[in-house]
């Protein structure tokens, strides 16, 4: 009885642990929580409850869900620092996108506060050990047992589950966040809800498709005039970075400017820049950012939208540029998050992947360093595109970990500003800055700057400027989190200091190549038309930046797209995409 007690706890600590980091404010918070480490002691015990049920032999089957449970909450709290949530079920079928760099950010994503999971099944390890050589404590089938555990499951579930929030129907059937549904109901109803709602068949009604058309006619945009373009048909780069803050922008770090590319572009005339642009990735991440900038749709909040409903149709920006050589160069296998088939999806005519990137010898040539080969294989493509052209490129040496050595070293690594994640960070913003900066000499050397617009977006956050100097998020600015749009080559100068969505860059981009032919003009604004003053959060909801009359149309618009995504076949004939 003892030795399945030591196990019914470990379990539960494991399970208040991940709680506790990942939605009720870290370890610091553990005596105030008590209602959690009953609803966590009832699930362990139901759990383990049929260990009392096998015969003395199988004893040791009580270690799969031990050592399953201590796996996955380990994965959870990492998966957690990067994505501010709990991993959904789809994601952990994403082997396409295992890789040294996705193990080295998981490495790195580790803290001292992970110890709390694994020291407890270690030492549960060692005491199993003795418990099997002396066969102490281990009896056969006890139904009386299985009863009791039962019994106290229960007991303890009128504890944890009465603490204020009676409305058992929200609670249980309502999913306002994994991590939050995870913290309020416990294990079994997270994994019973979860597999649930992974496995059931979304359809979508004709009530539900008569909703979203009615929506987009009466509260999308409905315009074609093309009067924020020039009047000759340019051509568009699309460059999307890696994990770009705005807060690097216009930085010093002992005097030097730690983006002198980017400053010189938001300083310049002919440029539209938006420092504060709300991420609105979820669980996809990266890849969502992609889905957002190319089809003006947002992404699913509860999965990610390339790897299981990656193949379309949907509408796209390449679509939208009619008659463009289109194509797309990424730094990661075409693999990764499905980007082989999402870029057909997207309208692109040709994908270059890392494999295009080593057989070009770029990677060997700047030694494996991401953004030079990537920066380097666009400026000896330029020469075969057919004009007009729209060229994406995703780069990707800013993604975490900034370990020494990645990128070469300069005096803001030994600088002794900020703390050494900061300073590797910034030290891989200058490297990208600066490749940045050679691509868009090519341009000009080329004669194709006056003809081209440029586009540089931001795919996500990574390290919030507020908690390098220790105040909390919820006392962040947008200077701490935002994320930036830099437009050049184009008629208009404009800073638009207020809070835009990344949904709202779609719109903006068709707007300003003339593209207003195309009818679908996203589910954000274009910021030359509309005065955006703030986005929609997908964790929660919540509005950033200043509420207006637009937060009810923001807020519905995420219900459309996830209706549109779920039928997006049919729509697309109903829609012409």
């Amino acid at each position: 009885m003892w030795f399945y007690m030591m196990c019914v706890v470990v379990s539960a600590w494991q399970c208040f642990v991940v709680a506790l980091d990942t939605q009720l404010g870290g370890v610091g918070n553990l005596l105030h929580e008590w209602h959690v480490v009953a609803i966590s002691l009832a699930n362990a015990l139901l759990l383990l409850s049929p260990f009392w049920l096998l015969r003395r032999r199988w004893w040791l089957l009580i270690w799969l869900p031990l050592t399953l449970l201590t796996l996955w909450c380990l994965a959870q709290m990492c998966y957690c620092r990067a994505y501010d949530d709990l991993m959904p079920w789809r994601s952990l079928g994403l082997t396409d996108n295992v890789n040294s760099t996705l193990m080295a950010s998981t490495v790195a994503l580790l803290r001292w506060q992970d110890l709390l999971i694994v020291v407890p099944f270690l030492v549960l390890i060692v005491v199993g050990i003795f418990v099997g050589k002396s066969r102490k404590g281990i009896r056969g089938s006890n139904s009386r047992a299985f009863l009791l555990s039962i019994f106290a499951a229960v007991a303890f579930g009128i504890i944890g589950y009465v603490d204020g929030d009676n409305n058992y129907s929200r609670r249980f059937l309502h999913n306002f966040s994994n991590k939050d549904y995870f913290a309020r109901n416990g294990l079994l109803p997270y994994l019973t809800f979860t597999l649930h709602e992974e496995f059931k068949t979304h359809s979508v009604s004709d009530d539900e498709r008569a909703m979203v058309l009615r929506f987009l006619e009466q509260d999308c945009p409905q315009y074609s005039d093309n009067g924020y373009c020039h009047q000759q048909r340019r051509n568009l780069v699309l460059i999307i970075v890696e994990s770009l803050h705005t807060w690097p922008i216009g930085m010093t770090i002992d005097g030097r400017e730690v983006t002198p590319v980017l400053n010189r572009l938001v300083a310049s005339d002919s440029v539209i820049y938006a420092p504060h642009v709300l991420f609105q990735t979820s669980h996809g991440h990266s890849s969502d950012a992609h889905f957002i900038y190319n089809t003006g749709l947002l992404p699913l909040r509860d999965g990610a939208v390339a790897v299981g409903h990656g193949d379309g149709p949907y509408p796209s920006l390449a679509n939208a540029l009619s008659g463009y050589d289109c194509r797309e160069i990424i730094c990661t296998p075409g693999m990764n998050w499905n980007q082989t088939v999402t870029a057909r999806t997207y309208g692109f005519d040709v994908l270059y992947t890392r494999d295009d990137l080593t057989a070009s010898g770029d990677l060997n040539r700047h030694n494996n360093m991401d953004d030079a080969a990537l920066t380097d294989f666009a400026s000896r493509l330029l020469p075969e595109l057919r004009h007009p052209f729209f060229l994406e490129m995703v780069t990707m040496t800013m993604h975490a970990p900034y370990n020494d050595g990645k990128v070469p070293d300069t005096w803001i690594t030994a600088s002794d500003t900020l703390n050494a994640e900061a300073r590797g960070y910034l030290n891989c913003v200058h490297f990208t800055d600066s490749c940045i900066g050679a691509f868009i000499n090519e341009l000009q050397q080329q004669s194709l700057s006056q003809s081209t617009i440029v586009a540089i977006v931001s795919d996500h956050t990574q390290l919030y400027y507020n908690r390098i100097h220790g105040i909390p998020d919820r006392e962040a600015l947008p200077r701490d989190w935002g994320i930036p749009m830099i437009v050049t080559g184009i008629d208009t100068t404009m800073i638009y200091e207020p809070v835009i969505g990344q949904v709202d860059v779609f719109p903006t981009l068709i707007d300003l190549m003339g593209a207003n032919s195309y009818r679908w003009k996203g589910l954000g604004h274009s910021i030359l038309r509309y005065p955006v003053v703030g986005a929609i959060q997908p964790r929660n909801m919540t509005v950033i930046g200043d509420s207006a009359a637009m937060t009810a149309q923001q807020r519905k618009a995420w219900d459309v797209s996830r209706l549109l995504i779920l039928d997006r076949a049919n729509m697309a004939n109903r829609l012409s995409w």
